[in-house]
């Protein structure tokens, strides 16, 4: 029996780059952007999707709720780990320390303390399945 066909003509160009830049790293994301004006359009929301964490929903007493929000990263590692500082405020920081991350002041980078903390040992912030407390 044939191959059923591939509707390649119903998308439009712009989806299929969409499309194949949904699979791409960030550093070819990052590459894409800087080297080709037509790509730029189309690689921003993909740049944004790698390159952003959004802290959101309750907190205990709506305690620390004020630290809540996007998180940018950042090309510095810290602990190994990517870090991030908050879209809109470079005084809040995320990142790795021990066995969790931290949302802290930037001023602590690194360290094992902060207003809000994610314990669970993932590599990832966003790989998480327990609350931020």
């Amino acid at each position: 029996s044939a191959a059923s066909p591939v509707l390649l003509d119903v998308l439009t160009t712009d989806d299929l780059l969409d499309l194949a830049l949904s699979f791409c790293t960030e550093d070819a994301l990052r590459a894409a952007y800087a080297s080709c004006r037509a790509f730029r359009a189309a690689a921003v929301p993909h740049l944004r999707r790698l390159l952003s964490i959004a802290l959101v929903g309750p907190t205990p007493q709506n305690l620390q709720a004020s630290q809540l929000g996007v998180f940018v990263k950042r090309t510095a590692l810290v602990n190994g780990f990517a870090s991030y500082s908050k879209a809109g405020d470079d005084d809040a920081m995320l990142w790795h320390a021990g066995q969790f991350w931290t949302v802290g002041v930037a001023a602590e980078l690194g360290q094992n303390r902060g207003w809000v903390n994610l314990r669970d040992g993932c590599l990832r912030p966003e790989a998480s399945t327990v609350t931020w407390r």
